[in-house]
């Protein structure tokens, strides 16, 4: 008789060539690359040394941002790991459960993108032509919002709801908004932003316009 264990799987989500959802960090790079392109990246080296990812991101003009990304089962794990923030700029996780995240690091919890799957991938079908949705994603990631807020906005505006969303909001997310209409990228950004915090709380040291 073999002694092999069986294998273990996670619910079903059916995501094109996934079928079940990932139960570790091998399973969230896999499902990143089967969706790279909802999240408008090019990606340049995945490695197994941090930070796992190398990719641009377009933020208009002829001008690309490079981005550092880390892959995690849950992003909790990022800080038990002992990385260091100021090193990466997104973290991709299956389960968003770090509490005390630093708020410039943008984080893409899977688990939440693929329940909003179906509209999505309808619109990018076509990869030689960008979609309605990749030039939503690049509006509303110049006014500083996340991918899980932009994609919830997204749902709601094909289904021809009104933004439910009323959280205001935080100083992060205006300060981005005004220095990406600038044209800065995410790197320059959050080096302007480390220079004008206090403490390790981001608090501005000059108001920030509304």
């Amino acid at each position: 008789m073999s002694s092999r264990k069986p294998r273990v799987y996670g619910p079903r989500i059916d995501c094109r060539s996934l079928s079940c959802a990932p139960i570790n960090e091998q399973g969230v790079v896999y499902l990143f690359g089967v969706l790279h392109d909802v999240f408008d990246f090019q990606i340049e080296s995945v490695q197994t040394g941090f930070p796992d990812c190398v990719a641009r991101r377009y933020i208009g003009g002829d001008r690309w941002e490079e981005l550092k990304i880390e892959f995690e089962f849950e992003s909790a794990s990022f800080e038990k790991h002992k990385h260091n923030p100021d090193d990466v700029h997104i973290i991709i996780c299956w389960k968003h459960n770090w509490k005390t995240c630093p708020e410039q690091i943008e984080v893409i919890e899977l688990s939440e993108t693929v329940k909003n799957l179906e509209a999505i991938l309808e619109e990018i079908k076509k990869p030689k032509v960008k979609s309605e949705y990749n030039r939503f994603c690049q509006q509303k990631r110049q006014k500083g919002l996340s991918f899980t807020e932009i994609a919830q906005q997204w749902n709601e505006l094909k289904a021809g709801k009104k933004s439910k969303s009323k959280k205001p909001l935080t100083y992060w997310q205006k300060f981005c908004g005004e220095k990406r209409q600038e044209g800065l990228t995410f790197s320059e950004i959050r080096k302007l932003w480390n220079e004008l915090t206090v403490d390790k709380k981001s608090k501005p040291k000059k108001q920030l316009t509304d």
